[in-house]
């Protein structure tokens, strides 16, 4: 009789259940933090690249050096085809003959999956996907003549 009354007190069980419960929303909040963590540790690391661009940009006349600039120093996150180069006029108005004091500006968009939390099958593919894009613009210490044919690949 005291096996039986012993077994019916027991809460070992009862443990094993509140923690099969809660477990799921634990790593469903863990495994969010890690992946928004990660994101942004992309993006600030593309920030510093686009500003390293920018700065790169007022003293060099070259779109295509601008660019592969801010591409080497993002890593493998972005590709050339997403940097942009533009020139602007201290108004912010663009500008074919860039001269000094105008601004270049450098922008490079960015797709971010998060990888930890697409791995749960009850998420639709399009949840967890954030495009965007950062931009860095400094002033301009040299002529650019043709300021417009900067944005292609």
């Amino acid at each position: 009789m005291g096996r039986i009354r012993l077994l019916w007190t027991s809460c070992r069980g009862q443990t094993l259940i509140e923690f099969a419960l809660i477990a799921p929303v634990l790593f469903i909040l863990l495994f969010g933090i890690i992946d928004f963590g990660l994101m942004l540790n992309q993006r600030i690391t593309l920030e510093h690249a686009v500003r390293e661009g920018s700065r790169y940009g007022m003293v060099t006349a070259d779109c295509a050096a601008i660019r592969l600039r801010t591409v080497d120093r993002a890593g493998d996150i972005i590709d050339l085809a997403d940097v942009t180069v533009s020139y602007q006029s201290p108004d912010g108005s663009a500008v074919t003959s860039a001269m000094p004091g105008d601004n270049v500006k450098v922008r490079a968009a960015f797709d971010w999956r998060f990888p930890l939390m697409s791995g749960f099958r009850w998420f639709h593919d399009d949840v967890g996907e954030i495009h965007g894009h950062v931009s860095g613009d400094g002033r301009l210490e040299l002529a650019v003549p043709d300021a417009s044919g900067c944005s292609g690949p």
